[in-house]
């Protein structure tokens, strides 16, 4: 199997100072990549809310620090990731997460999801590619074009992370985007998309 989402963002460098830091940077980029897989979450407020509302499990998964005076490990907010994605350098994640990708195993792309549900938005992606064979337009699942964050990089990165998830499930053998973020809402289903054991 694959190294998993963490292993490939422990690759981009950090361009914060060490001292303080709370959150390891791959930690950080995970959450965005798992919050934008999930239905809804296309702002850095709602990656703020998904990583808020996860459940003790999840955040231990995520690489999130243990804190020992309330016994829980502690969740970014919304303020930290607007912080670092300010700072990530965009063409560095985007390497890092596409050779993520290229360890993948391309699932063909059937009517059936990978759940074995087979949904009339499923079956027409099907039928419209097995008949062409040219690049697919962005999807409008992501809302990429009412997108309000304008900060230094944030915008560059964030389109990163959708674009990883966009990848991530059209290699797990979603059809179509929109299911397959309907079907990862849970975010112990987002992590196990993204090999984070």
């Amino acid at each position: 199997m694959p190294s998993g989402l963490l292993d490939a963002l422990a690759r981009v460098p950090d361009p914060r100072n060490p001292r303080g830091v709370r959150f390891r940077l791959a930690t950080l980029l995970a959450v965005g990549v798992c919050a934008v897989t999930s239905a809804g979450r296309n702002s850095l407020t709602a990656f703020a809310e998904w990583v808020r509302r996860c459940d003790q499990d999840v955040l231990a998964r995520l690489g999130c620090p243990f804190d020992p005076f309330t016994g829980q490990f502690r969740a970014p907010g919304e303020r930290t990731l607007r912080d670092v994605f300010a700072r990530v350098d965009p063409a560095v994640l985007t390497a890092a997460g596409f050779a993520r990708l290229a360890a993948l195993q391309p699932r063909p792309v059937s009517p059936a999801g990978p759940d074995g549900t087979v949904e009339r938005e499923q079956r027409r992606a099907h039928r419209i590619a097995l008949r062409e064979d040219r690049p697919r337009p962005r999807r409008a699942a992501f809302a990429e074009d009412a997108s309000q964050i304008r900060r230094h990089r944030t915008p560059a990165v964030v389109s990163d992370l959708r674009d990883l998830a966009r990848a991530t499930l059209h290699r797990s053998g979603w059809a179509n985007i929109a299911s397959g973020r309907r079907a990862h809402t849970h975010p112990a289903a987002a992590l196990t998309l993204h090999g984070i054991p």
